[in-house]
């Protein structure tokens, strides 16, 4: 099978911001308290409950430290759902196959988790209102799965549009049968839609 290596400078599109905004290091302790604190809220009170204030007074960290780091709540939910890069461990190794699989069966994990779900309805309607969040919420998780696509491919414009529609539709099939269809989300749905989607790999070539 063909392997694929990970562009690195697309893996860094999503980073977030490692200094505070007087230059010091950020410390990842606190980092990882107030995004650990942000998933157990959002099961406790639900996104319209949550807020800066209250996730701050949890973590004991103050007010002024999350600003820095996260300027909306959707900023702080997403990357506590996220995380702030990709995880391309999955792709290593594999071949378009194994792309589109991982692609189909990834979405379906991350609309599984419960803190996912009880994020979802309400960061969508906040996306709409950050458009510089939800491009680049776009552009940093596209960008690095969809660099291991199209290395090699003979037309990498049509590869990159093919690798993109998968994502779009395995992810926003994943998101609506885990909210909406929900009593025909089950593994039968997903291995259909995994055979509608596999031909992509040999299309791409």
């Amino acid at each position: 099978m063909a392997r694929y290596s990970a562009d690195t400078e697309s893996v860094r599109q999503f980073v977030t911001m490692n200094t505070t905004g007087s230059g010091r290091p950020r410390d990842p302790r606190i980092d990882d308290a107030v995004l650990e604190v942000t998933r157990s809220m959002l099961l406790d009170v639900g996104w319209e409950q949550l807020s800066l204030r209250a996730i701050a007074a949890r973590a004991s960290v103050s007010r002024a430290s999350m600003s820095r780091r996260w300027p909306s709540k959707a900023h702080l939910v997403l990357g506590s759902i996220l995380g702030a890069t990709p995880d391309l461990t999955p792709f290593e190794g594999t071949d378009r196959v194994g792309w589109i699989r991982w692609v189909v069966d990834g979405s379906a994990l991350l609309f599984s988790r419960p803190e996912v779900r009880a994020a979802a309805p309400g960061l969508l309607a906040a996306l709409r209102d950050h458009d510089d969040l939800r491009n680049e919420l776009w552009r940093g998780f596209s960008g690095p799965s969809t660099a291991l696509f199209i290395q090699n491919s003979n037309d990498p414009d049509a590869a990159l549009l093919d690798a993109k529609a998968v994502l779009v539709m395995a992810a926003g099939a994943a998101m609506f049968s885990s909210l909406i269809a929900v009593e025909d989300n089950t593994d039968e749905l997903r291995t259909r839609m995994l055979e509608l989607l596999l031909p992509a790999a040999e299309i791409s070539r």
